[in-house]
């Protein structure tokens, strides 16, 4: 359908409840397959770990599709070098696998557009090592670190699902028109 056919409030609603809808799908799949497995005596991890709960984006990726991107990071990321290499390199580890994962999720525009934004999403934990885990993101003011912990998570949230208009767009000018179509 073209995006401009319905208003911009519509259009935003559409984009929320698509990121809930691949959440949805992608742990329920998983969910399945954990249970099935249960049934013959298979344990599996947990693989989605409440992601839009996330403070950041890397910590979102940790949460998200978990046995994924455990093996991007085991046999792409740490063979590359890790961030235990300078960090021009890091970032070129970190840019690799999400192209790989872009890929990996189909051979569209599309899906390197959804690539570049999480890598480029990415960068600032990497330059400012926001994403150990051992960080405390808490202030001395409980009340002030909670406000602060809910506005990561929405901000996470929303940028998250920007990526995702492109991800389920079946072209690029499909994507950027429906942009337009929200703030229009």
């Amino acid at each position: 359908n073209d995006a401009h056919e319905f208003s911009g409030s519509t259009l935003l609603l559409g984009a929320i409840l698509f990121a809930f809808q691949i959440y949805g799908d992608f742990s329920g799949y998983s969910d399945i397959a954990i249970g099935t497995a249960k049934l013959f005596g298979f344990e599996f991890k947990q693989n989605f770990a409440f992601p839009y709960f996330s403070q950041n984006i890397a910590e979102f990726w940790r949460r998200w599709h978990i046995s994924l991107t455990t093996w991007f990071r085991d046999y792409i990321y740490i063979p590359l070098g890790g961030s235990r290499v300078s960090k021009a390199k890091a970032f070129r580890n970190i840019f690799i696998v999400f192209m790989v994962s872009g890929l990996w999720h189909g051979a569209n525009w599309t899906f390197i557009a959804w690539a570049i934004l999480h890598f480029l999403y990415y960068i600032p934990t990497l330059f400012f090592k926001k994403n150990k885990r051992y960080l405390n993101q808490t202030s001395k003011n409980p009340m002030l670190a909670n406000v602060k912990a809910k506005f990561n998570m929405l901000t996470t949230f929303v940028i998250v699902t920007f990526a995702w208009i492109f991800f389920r767009a079946a072209s690029i000018k499909d994507a950027f028109a429906y942009i337009d179509g929200i703030f229009s």
